[in-house]
């Protein structure tokens, strides 16, 4: 049974009620219709008033009802908001002011309280109430359902009450009170630990291709949603079936026929599917807000660019469901963290991703890779995170000029000769280091890939970079170390961010729509080798580099999967100085059954290498690189043994 269904078979309520969003000291979002709803005895009259207005609507026949108010501007003037049944019950919330509210949320470093942040945090949040700034906190809990209400009220900002707050929330809201003047409601809902998915509303999922599968997995999976109402109305009718074929059976003296199972349910959990929209987002829906802070992706660290998408969905899902197609999505990106010698190259992947969602419209990102710690993947310097998301509040959404929003972002390069000159967006007052010193963390390599660390030199609002092992450097990259905290910023003091010249787009071959997709190996490896495809990781070492298994037959291969068809023009593949691996072949297909042929290589043994194969673009969804001799027995290694440390397809990203 749907949650609407289980609903409407309760007795309906005999007075009016709100939903808990709605308590004393509550802000409304000035400057739109404010949406005010609840639940009353059905076919009541119910008549909200507020600030000289007067609405009525008569609850529907489950009892819900909801009216809009119209439009009003900022007002420090604690009101009186009223509800009540006509002739009958009456609600009144007093202190209800009107202002801007933003919705907070993601995994602990969004959790992450005052009281658990830097002594300078806590001490700033201990100066006195914020008389302007108002703060509620939606509980941890979880469902399989989407929710109508939750516990919490709102509370006034005192040093009482912001301890256990939300420290980038609550900051955040602060510095707005402070350049706006005006109310400001922020409204806290994370979990740490939480992965991205359980926050998705699935009203996202529309119009981005690369998830379709997952919307459809999910769809059937998710109680409540047209396509898991309907396989569980077919089992009930099954089980109808059953329980009589069952009966007569018994009556019969023979075996009992199998019992239908029932459709399977997506995990529920924090981490897991869903659960924390449907129980800590969906009961807010649908209150009047300006916009949401986002500070998660630890969870989901190792998925690459599939993070931008799901980025999307997410972005895409909250506005539908608040009716707020505007709504600016403001987010941080991760700090520094060591995530182990293994996962070189997972965060720096997220970086990218995270980045990359900047191509969504009205979204802002906050660079924090000065002020993060390697060591401890919890920053505690979270005020200066507040006020970073606040800069492209107050420069995008209020419009405020002059306000420098961001740190340098990578905007483009040029090779040239020995050098390779990087320009950047956000520049501000010019470039410098935070510590005077040369701009650090900055590599190039040539054709083949071979990265080496380069000087590095400012030249006016570019930096000009060399490198004495490279003659002509082709490509450079930023910060590109998990725990790198380079030194880069802008003269107002925010960082530049981590980037990389040809990834995830190669500037002329396009994107690697291979990173992350799945594959087949012919032959797997029974030893922990069979992963590390695409895992974006052009290391040796287990886990993070490919190898067959050691059956004595060839030619042996791997097939992979880029999830549907996409215009293909060039691979890239290599080996690691260990093994036989000699003759690569390359083919593609478009459906998995004809495959062709678009080039080979020949690597010399024990000798790490990479490769690149161009050819006329066409649709691909399957590549394959075929194994078909070996060389003679190398190292401890069986020559029966095939090594490769990536198998990457570029072209479209679309």
């Amino acid at each position: 049974m749907s949650l609407a269904l289980a609903l409407a078979a309760l007795p309906a309520a005999a007075e009016v009620r709100l939903p808990r969003i709605f308590t004393d000291g509550a802000v409304l979002q000035r400057d739109r219709a404010v949406p005010v709803w609840g639940r009353a005895e059905p076919g009541k009259k119910v008549i909200v008033k507020f600030a000289g207005q007067e609405k009525s609507v008569q609850a529907a026949g489950d009892g819900k009802w909801r009216v809009d108010l119209d439009a009003m501007p900022a007002s420090a003037e604690g009101r009186v908001l009223e509800a009540a049944e006509e002739g009958g019950h009456k609600v009144e919330l007093k202190d209800v002011l009107v202002g801007e509210v933003w919705l907070a949320s993601g995994q602990s470093n969004m959790e992450w309280s005052i009281g658990a942040s830097r002594q300078e945090d806590q001490d700033a949040a201990k100066t006195g109430p914020v008389p302007l700034l108002r703060l509620i906190t939606v509980p941890k809990k979880l469902s399989p359902y989407r929710l109508d209400d939750f516990e919490g009220s709102w509370k006034p900002a005192t040093p009482e009450t912001a301890m256990p707050f939300s420290a980038v929330a609550y900051f955040f809201g602060r510095k707005l009170t402070e350049e706006l003047g005006i109310p400001v409601g922020m409204i806290h809902s994370s979990w740490g630990g939480s992965r991205i998915e359980p926050w998705l509303a699935d009203e996202g999922f529309e119009g981005i291709e690369d998830l379709r599968e997952m919307r459809e997995f999910r769809d059937a999976r998710t109680p409540g949603s047209p396509k898991y109402d309907e396989l569980m109305r077919r089992h009930l009718a099954s089980t109808r079936g059953w329980v009589d074929a069952a009966e007569r059976a018994l009556q019969a003296h023979q075996p009992l026929p199998g019992q239908p199972s029932a459709p399977p349910v997506l995990p529920v959990g924090h981490g897991q599917a869903i659960g924390t929209y449907q129980a800590m987002i969906h009961p807010l829906v649908p209150y009047g807000l300006r916009g949401f802070l986002w500070y998660q992706g630890e969870s989901n660290v190792g998925e690459g660019m599939l993070y931008t998408l799901k980025m999307q969905a997410l972005i895409q899902g909250w506005r539908k469901q608040f009716a707020a197609p505007e709504a600016p999505f403001l987010y941080v990106q991760l700090a520094p963290n060591n995530y182990g010698d293994q996962r070189e190259g997972a965060l720096q992947a997220i970086w990218a991703a995270q980045r990359d969602a900047l191509k969504i419209p009205r979204t802002g990102m906050a660079v924090i890779m000065d002020i993060g710690n390697p060591a401890d993947i919890h920053p505690r310097n979270k005020s200066e995170v507040g006020r970073r998301l606040a800069l492209w509040a107050m420069a995008d959404t209020y419009g405020k000029a002059g306000v420098v929003k961001s740190g340098p972002l990578y905007e483009g390069f040029k090779a040239e000769g020995d050098a390779v000159r990087i320009r950047f967006q956000h520049t501000g007052g010019g470039l410098a280091t935070r510590d005077g010193k040369p701009p650090s963390h900055f590599e190039v390599a040539g054709p083949d890939w071979n990265f080496q660390p380069a000087t590095a030199e400012i030249a006016g609002n570019e930096i000009v970079l060399k490198s004495d092992k490279i003659a002509q450097p082709v490509m450079a990259r930023y910060g590109w170390y998990q725990k790198a905290e380079p030194n880069l910023m802008n003269k107002e003091g925010l960082p530049a961010a981590s980037f990389h010249t040809h990834w995830p787009d190669d500037p002329v071959l396009g994107r690697n729509v291979a990173f992350q997709k799945s594959f087949t190996s012919s032959d797997p490896n029974k030893n922990g080798w069979n992963a590390g495809l695409t895992d974006g990781n052009w290391q040796g070492a287990a886990g993070s580099c490919f190898a067959t298994g050691d059956a004595p037959a060839f030619p042996k291969h791997v097939t992979l999967d880029l999830g549907r068809s996409r215009d293909i023009q060039a691979v890239r593949f290599g080996v690691p100085d260990y093994g036989a691996t000699k003759t690569v072949v390359i083919s593609v297909s478009p459906d998995g059954k004809e495959f062709q042929e678009v080039g080979k290589h020949e690597f010399a043994g024990k000798t790490r290498s990479g490769t690149e194969l161009r050819f006329d673009k066409r649709p691909v969804r399957f590549v394959r690189a075929t194994f078909p001799d070996h060389h003679e027995k190398q190292d401890q290694f069986s020559e029966n043994h095939g090594f490769l440390t990536e198998l990457e397809a570029y072209g479209s990203a679309q």
